[in-house]
């Protein structure tokens, strides 16, 4: 049997972080099995799926917590294996682009929260517009769409939020890649 952990790391970015996580995981005959990192701003972000024999759990939690100090920080939370156990949900991929402005996130995510669909993934950044380098944001999210919420809808309704933020939005069935 084994133990899933949850990890989030976060520091200054700087090399050999990785290394660091990875260096107490394999000390611990753990697995890293899904992550993201990114650099946001001068800091290192990363959230990390882990899996040890349950035997292990214990002694991983300790020495992955024991890497926090002054600068970086490490929080765990236990967690079921990957898989997706809620059925009846469809996959969708939204991109969101247009001149960057406050509440872009917020309008989308509530309406998307209303409908009862759940952002699995979300990206974002501000680029510069090619010619005249304003702000340009964009969003890419994976969502899971209730079966209730008829697509056509759903597209129509964030065609209406589109035109409301002054932004193009682009949704397909389907992952996504």
């Amino acid at each position: 049997m084994k133990t899933y952990f949850v990890i989030t790391v976060t520091c200054p970015d700087r090399p050999g972080i990785v290394e660091k996580i990875t260096e107490a995981m394999v000390a611990h005959a753990a697995n890293w099995e899904e992550s993201r990192l990114a650099r946001l701003g001068g800091e290192f972000a990363g959230i990390i799926l882990v899996s040890v024999a349950a035997e292990g759990a214990d002694a991983l939690a300790a020495a992955l917590l024991g890497l926090a100090d002054g600068e970086m920080t490490v929080a765990l939370k236990v967690t079921q294996p990957p898989g997706d156990a809620r059925s009846g949900l469809h996959v969708c991929q939204l991109q969101l682009a247009g001149a960057d402005h406050e509440g872009i996130v917020h309008t989308v995510a509530a309406y998307l929260a209303r409908q009862g669909i759940n952002v699995e993934e979300l990206e974002t950044e501000v680029t510069a517009a090619p010619i005249t380098a304003s702000p340009l944001f964009q969003m890419t999210a994976r969502l899971q769409v209730p079966a209730h919420v008829a697509f056509d809808e759903l597209q129509a309704n964030l065609a209406r939020i589109a035109e409301d933020l002054g932004v193009d939005i682009d949704i397909a069935a389907g992952s996504g890649s």
